[in-house]
């Protein structure tokens, strides 16, 4: 479940006009309550009259448009509350699963964007960038076997895609299966490349000896990876003070 919002926090993250959209409902912006806001014979500019006729946009709508500039600013949960509130006003519109899906994702609710991810692959089964982000999802989830399964019917339609390629390659290495995390790492950025991904993985396991094995041979090729040769310098010069 997602916490709800306390105004201190929400004025600390959002601007001013955000706060009002979730405080008092999406609609109220741009409504005046006075009766003589528009005098019936009062002069009005033509370009005046045209702005004052048009319709204002639903409260659905400003939810959904302002939920999308609070996650490009990088206010996932604030987000979550927009999109889920357009939701609750318009239950007969499509749902909002490609918006809300990685936004879950990115807070840790694994069993909510899964759930999203679920229907936005039975509606575009042949997206292979929403098929890497669902196998990807999986994969933190802990469903290393799902994930694998979605990142292999992914490359059944995409073969060449680096993407799922990588992906996968990070399945197996949470599988335990270094030689086809390599394989795969080789087949999405070549071998050298694939060493070098592989140190890093292994670094952040706390397999420094492994990690530098790998940076070795990625040393070796005729035309090396300057990172690999940096990180190699770093980690034997950590070790060698011990």
């Amino acid at each position: 479940m997602i916490d709800t919002l306390t105004p201190r926090y929400l004025l600390s993250c959002l601007p001013l006009v955000w706060l009002i959209l979730l405080s008092i409902g999406c609609g109220s912006l741009g409504k005046d309550k006075q009766s003589d806001f528009l005098k019936p014979f009062a002069p009005i500019a033509p370009q005046n009259l045209k702005a004052f006729s048009q319709p204002l946009p639903s409260d659905y709508t400003l939810c959904v448009e302002t939920g999308k500039t609070v996650a490009a600013q990088g206010h996932a949960i604030e987000a979550i509350k927009l999109y889920e509130r357009a939701e609750s006003l318009n239950p007969t519109a499509t749902p909002l699963d490609s918006n809300l899906a990685p936004l879950y994702a990115s807070t840790g609710n694994y069993s909510a964007a899964i759930e999203r991810y679920q229907r936005c692959i039975e509606a575009s089964p042949q997206d292979v960038e929403l098929c890497n982000n669902f196998a990807w999802t999986l994969m933190e989830a802990g469903q290393l076997t799902a994930a694998a399964a979605e990142a292999n019917r992914g490359l059944k339609i995409d073969g060449v895609n680096t993407r799922l390629q990588g992906t996968l390659a990070m399945v197996h290495y949470r599988q335990g299966d270094q030689v086809k995390a390599l394989r795969g790492f080789e087949k999405a950025h070549g071998p050298v490349a694939a060493h070098h991904n592989l140190s890093l993985l292994e670094i952040d396991s706390g397999n420094v000896e492994s990690a530098k094995a790998h940076l070795q041979i990625a040393n070796q090729a005729i035309e090396p990876n300057s990172k690999a040769t940096v990180l190699l310098t770093a980690l034997e010069t950590q070790t060698s003070k011990y």
